[in-house]
């Protein structure tokens, strides 16, 4: 019985993992954009200037 909540456990934890890929790299797009065009978010740091 241990062995098949352990299973299930597992299932659901990869399930989850694989829903939540494409909307964490949608929203890392976003926050991207975000800070391209100048918006001040928290925690991000915006990139550096480049040197060309």
């Amino acid at each position: 019985m241990t062995s098949n909540l352990l299973l299930a456990r597992n299932c659901i934890i990869c399930w989850v993992n694989v829903w939540l890929a494409p909307v964490e790299c949608i929203f890392d797009m976003i926050e991207s954009e975000l800070v391209r065009r100048g918006v001040a978010l928290e925690g991000v740091q915006h990139p550096s200037p480049s040197a060309d």
